[in-house]
């Protein structure tokens, strides 16, 4: 069991260092996106994939990992939570000062990602607002008709009381 919560550890460990590396790229990624960089998104996209791709197998040696403590504790499944009640004593901080460092990479990512939407859904709006600008020749037009399946949501004016 003790071999087994060591290579939960350094299994877990990794998959955080693989999560952080994955933060600074989201960040470097805001940072384009801010900066209109939109050339640069391509290569950050590729770090970005390279890093996801690295995780694939982590998450499966984790399982595979926890699957195996799970039949030595005679249990059908285990999770993190259940890893960290079975744990050996004298490893249980090294554990979950591990899944802490997992949970906190993830989160953090997840944050970055929130905003990086939200700025990539901003640029879309620019971009569509220029082409039916460029398609209209430059003449703005306060009542065309929507142009996309995007742009036709409800209105508060059309709704029917």
């Amino acid at each position: 069991m003790n071999d087994l919560v060591l290579s939960l550890i350094e299994n877990l460990n990794q998959e955080a260092g693989h999560y952080r590396r994955l933060a600074v790229l989201a960040d470097q990624q805001r940072e384009l996106l801010v900066a209109g960089n939109i050339e640069a998104l391509p290569e950050n996209l590729r770090l970005e994939e390279k890093e996801v791709f690295a995780l694939g197998p982590l998450v499966a040696e984790r399982n595979d990992l926890l699957s195996k403590m799970a039949k030595l504790n005679q249990l059908q499944k285990m999770g993190l939570s259940d890893a960290l009640e079975k744990c050996p004593p004298e490893r249980s901080g090294d554990l979950r000062k591990a899944v802490a460092e997992l949970v906190g990479a993830a989160r953090k990512l997840e944050e970055i990602n929130r905003v990086n939407e939200k700025l990539l859904g901003n640029a879309l709006s620019e971009v569509n607002f220029t082409l039916r600008l460029i398609r209209s020749g430059g003449k703005a037009r306060t009542l065309a008709a929507p142009t996309t399946a995007e742009e036709k949501r409800p209105s508060f004016v059309n709704r029917v009381i």
